[in-house]
């Protein structure tokens, strides 16, 4: 028989900054782990966004004039972003759902060697959407090829992550809802507050005293997991 997965570890508080978030499209990054991010920046760490894609293919059914499109997710973006506290977004300009794994690979050095992060959040690996793969297995690949040891975390996203550490968010919760209301452009199509709310409600039975908890895997190159 299979020995049972380890309990995952209760964060007081996220590890310490500066952090950079890998986000494929803008949302992603409030999605995964907005709650936590407002905690970090809360504290003081730097947290610093990265959005792979444009995010051009985000309106499948032409709600919204195409002209200045992608300009308006990226001013969602850096909306959100100030409400998480975070600092402005930085826009890489991959085609939506055609991630172009060798040019994120370069950016993802160039930006690591600038800003150091101690902490990096990313999304799984084995993700359905094709952005998310090869931004989650990108990161990867990029961190285990560097000297020293950024701890990483796969944040929860299309597929939730079996958790090795979680983090009661109740406290920036209604930060993350907020930052999730600028993505007006998404929300029209899926009702993401909703949705993260019962994830996170979800997420307390490990912190029964918690009322909303974020959920992560740790991703760190040698860890334990």
């Amino acid at each position: 028989m299979d020995a049972p997965l380890p309990y995952p570890e209760t964060w007081i508080e996220p590890p310490a900054g500066p952090v950079l978030v890998v986000a494929p499209h803008a949302d992603d990054e409030t999605v995964g782990c907005g709650a936590t991010l407002a905690l970090h920046a809360r504290r003081g760490d730097a947290v610093h966004l990265l959005v792979a894609t444009d995010g051009q293919l985000g309106d499948s059914r032409g709600l919204f004039p195409a002209a200045g499109y992608v300009e308006r997710r990226r001013e969602e973006c850096r909306r959100a972003a100030a409400v998480l506290g975070a600092r402005a977004p930085r826009f890489l300009g991959h085609d939506d759902q055609h991630t172009d794994a060798e040019r994120l690979r370069a950016q993802l050095v160039a930006v690591l060697a600038e800003i150091e992060p101690a902490v990096v959040y990313h999304p799984a690996a084995p993700e359905m959407h094709p952005d998310h793969h090869v931004a989650g297995r990108v990161t990867l690949d990029v961190l285990a090829s560097r000297p020293g040891r950024v701890r990483s975390f796969a944040y929860e996203s299309w597929v939730p992550v079996v958790p090795t550490h979680v983090i009661d968010v109740t406290s920036s919760w209604a930060v993350k809802q907020a930052a999730l209301a600028c993505y007006g452009s998404q929300l029209v199509y899926n009702d993401y507050a909703r949705a993260c709310d019962g994830l996170a409600a979800y997420r307390a039975i490990y912190l029964p005293d918690a009322e909303r908890v974020e959920a992560f895997a740790e991703t760190t190159h040698g860890a334990r997991r």
